[in-house]
């Protein structure tokens, strides 16, 4: 019973969190779901709907951002919050999108491609000796 509360608990917190999100970001006025694993939340759309899909998620100090849908896509990839870094972000995607950003200590780049399946961003930090990867945030178009 306990741990029942606690799930229905953590649920609601990420449900709240996200509902200004949610209504900021919503561009049809058609009813959206948001669905969280972890850091990565994404917004569910009925089947053949042709509507933008906001997705976005981190892992260790790299963030990824996308917007669009299959036919165009544009995967966003920076430093997360205060974990920044001195590198560069890298990120890719279907249709053969590939961008390499620049090094700096403020790291992030974006992309534009077309298709479905997995658009990826990974952090590349410089260490004095070469370069480390420091997350490798993907999701699913």
């Amino acid at each position: 019973m306990r741990r029942s509360f606690v799930v229905l608990a953590t649920a609601l917190t990420c449900l709240a969190g996200l509902a200004g999100t949610a209504s900021a970001t919503e561009s049809t006025g058609s009813s959206s779901n948001w669905s969280c694993d972890g850091d990565a939340c994404i917004r569910v759309v009925p089947d053949g709907a042709d509507t933008v899909l906001d997705l976005y998620g981190c892992n260790h100090k790299v963030c990824i951002n996308v917007t669009g849908n299959s036919s165009s896509y544009k995967t966003s990839g920076y430093y997360r919050g205060s974990n920044r870094f001195y590198g560069h972000v890298n990120v890719w995607g279907p249709g053969g999108m590939w961008v390499e950003g620049k090094d700096s200590e403020y790291p992030g780049v974006a992309g534009v491609g077309r298709g479905s399946g997995q658009t990826c961003a990974e952090g590349w930090e410089w260490t004095g000796s070469g370069y480390v990867s420091v997350g490798l945030p993907c999701q699913n178009l």
